[in-house]
């Protein structure tokens, strides 16, 4: 036994995955040909990271690669024409590999379109009239689309049998066209706990619940005021939010299955914020289905646990968009959200930090790149607005892996 312990405490640290999110929505036009995208995969790498996510299907639902499923990018109204004649997806990959970097690609699952940027094949396409959410409101039901409160994106049904196969159906083409190093699942999930209450969803619910709804949504809930967030719970409101989680776990375990059978070899990441409790609202629920976490909410049913997807994926990133690093039992710092997330995800999973430049980034990085399994900094444009950030990374990096690479190149970063 003791020369197993010796043996444990001599091993080498192994180099953490250390990733930096490639955003598509608006900015198009700042990498407008393979040369520009090359030149900034050279700072990056030269930077210290290892990994890239690359959006690809951003949230106004055109897309960075040629698809029988969705539109192209050139055909956004703001952005006519952008990577016309050559394969954005397939140079980040192809380019990424070259400099030694992991490449993911990442898709907003549900979303078609943004009132926002006032743009999306949700506002264009009249074929798909009757995919999108209706939202249950204090003045009635509505189309999403209709919807212009901040934060509200124009997401398909997940209970409508044809936006099943059109979500299903790009994922398995981009994972057939590029096999990428990862395939990360964003607003894989509902948009608000507003939706959907279309017939598709209560239809489903009820076959799922066993019985019919006799007052649809009342039952579900209500409203106390004109706040569409106030709602008062009905008799059927655990059960409606259980059933909701159950719809995204059955998209994440099919996309785990076309994975597995199309590109095994690509690793399915999965997004989520580090504010567990509140993920209810949008059927989110990343926990382990065998979590011993108390499920003491007033809004989940005893076995709610039973609806997490933590063990379908292979990487859980965890948003700890938080303005607070350290704090055990501060529920606004990042290491309280890292410690929820380890109980919640339990073996099942590998928890990595994901974090933004809203926070200490001299203290956020090697809190994280210790503590969790990865690290994740979004978005890569804070570091084009502030180029000291680049030179800040390349730092933290380097400190952070002594020993475990080769010394990162003292010379400036690549223009």
């Amino acid at each position: 036994m003791i020369i197993c312990l010796l043996l444990c405490s001599c091993a080498p640290r192994a180099e953490k995955e250390i990733v930096v999110s490639i955003p598509a929505d608006g900015r198009w036009d700042r990498y407008p040909t393979p040369e520009a995208v090359c030149g900034l995969l050279d700072t990056i790498a030269w930077a210290g990271f290892n990994s890239i996510k690359v959006d690809v299907k951003p949230v106004v639902g055109y897309c960075e690669f040629e698809s029988s499923y969705l539109e192209p990018m050139r055909t956004m109204k703001t952005r006519p024409h952008a990577h016309e004649d050559w394969d954005y997806a397939g140079v980040f990959l192809r380019e990424g590999r070259k400099r030694g970097l992991k490449v993911s690609l990442t898709c907003a699952v549900f979303p078609l379109g943004a009132w926002q940027l006032d743009d999306g094949p949700a506002f264009r396409d009249r074929t798909k009239d009757g995919w999108f959410c209706v939202e249950y409101l204090p003045d009635g039901l509505r189309d999403i689309r209709e919807d212009r409160r901040p934060g509200v994106f124009c997401f398909m049904n997940p209970s409508h049998p044809e936006v099943h196969d059109f979500v299903l159906g790009y994922i398995e083409e981009l994972l057939r066209k590029y096999k990428p190093d990862g395939l990360q699942l964003d607003y894989c999930r509902y948009n608000n706990i507003n939706c959907d209450f279309s017939d598709y969803s209560r239809c489903a619910f009820e076959q799922w619940l066993g019985r019919p709804v006799e007052h649809f949504p009342a039952d579900i809930f209500t409203f106390a005021s004109d706040d569409p967030g106030d709602i008062v719970p009905g008799p059927l409101y655990k059960q409606w939010i259980k059933w909701r989680a159950s719809v995204i776990q059955g998209y994440v375990r099919e996309v785990r299955e076309i994975v597995d059978r199309v590109s095994p070899r690509t690793a399915l990441r999965y997004w989520g914020a580090g504010w567990w409790q509140a993920l209810y609202a949008t059927g989110q629920n990343w926990c382990s289905p065998g979590t011993s976490e108390p499920m003491d909410y007033p809004w989940a049913s005893d076995d709610y646990a039973s609806t997490g997807i933590a063990d379908l994926v292979d990487y859980f990133e965890l948003g700890t968009y938080r303005p607070r690093v350290y704090g055990p039992a501060d529920p606004e710092s990042m290491e309280f959200d890292l410690a929820r997330a380890r109980r919640l995800v339990g073996p099942d999973n590998i928890v990595y930090g994901s974090f933004s430049s809203g926070c200490d980034i001299a203290q956020a990085f090697p809190f994280l790149y210790a503590n969790a399994d990865g690290v994740s900094f979004f978005p890569v444009d804070a570091l084009r607005k502030d180029p000291s950030l680049w030179e800040l990374f390349h730092e933290l990096i380097a400190e952070s892996t002594a020993g475990l690479r080769a010394p990162l190149p003292a010379r400036h970063r690549p223009l």
